[in-house]
């Protein structure tokens, strides 16, 4: 009998330890990321809307390519360079309201870009995923307009940021996959003859047949994207 004590009573704290420990290290759902830096290729769909005067960006393809750095666990920096193919609408300003709009033509955009990313799980992937939020600030490019938009507008070049969530499916510790979802904020400059009247339809004194009935000159826009990719360590 004392010898039954002794053996319940030296199996109790045990017991009870071992239910501290949690996973044993083969069966824990996290596993630590081994590399630091990685090169990713991304490709992606752009999903803009033109704004409210129809004139930025629209639908189209992107590609990227960007050098992946993580921090000290939690954080990750990022550099690149992207393109996309996006559309936009050509506005004629003085033509008449029902005709104005002469349909899409081609917008094709440059971008370079630094991002900073929270890895939400630090330093590990929990069942190979690695979500993250950030942002990235960058420098973007329009190509230059058509012939046909004698209105005077240019996208341009300017200053953007986005923020965006995403997650990463780690295969191995040298290869990942990447998707993610972000908006690009950039404002949009119009042209001063968006706000005149149009010489064949001019607007009355209660109602005006500008293309622009605002005011402003500039508005920020936003503009989502989703992306996949693919990472590879470097």
């Amino acid at each position: 009998m004392r010898h039954s004590l002794t053996l319940l009573l030296l199996a109790v704290p045990a017991t009870s330890v071992a239910a501290q420990v949690g996973y044993l290290p083969t069966q824990s759902p996290f596993r630590e990321i081994a590399n630091g830096s990685y090169i990713e290729g991304s490709v992606g769909r752009v999903f803009g809307d033109g704004g409210p005067l129809l004139v930025g960006a629209r639908n189209g393809t992107s590609e990227g390519l960007r050098y992946v750095l993580r921090g000290k666990n939690t954080l990750q920096f990022s550099f690149g360079f992207w393109t996309a193919g996006t559309e936009r609408s050509v506005i004629d300003a003085d033509d008449s309201v029902a005709v104005r709009n002469r349909g899409l033509v081609g917008q094709r955009l440059y971008a370079a870009e630094i991002g900073i990313h929270l890895n939400i799980t630090g330093g590990k992937t929990w069942h190979a995923l690695a979500p993250y939020a950030g942002i990235s600030f960058g420098l973007v490019h329009g190509g230059a307009s058509p012939a046909a938009d004698t209105s005077g507008y240019q996208f341009g070049t300017k200053l953007f940021f986005a923020p965006a969530l995403g997650t990463r499916l780690f295969i191995s510790q040298r290869i990942y996959l990447k998707l993610d979802a972000r908006a690009l904020f950039w404002k949009l400059v119009y042209p001063a003859s968006y706000s005149d009247e149009p010489t064949k339809e001019p607007g009355t004194a209660t109602k005006s047949n500008a293309v622009n009935t605002t005011g402003a000159l500039s508005q920020y826009v936003a503009t989502p994207e989703l992306r996949i990719g693919l990472g590879i360590a470097w």
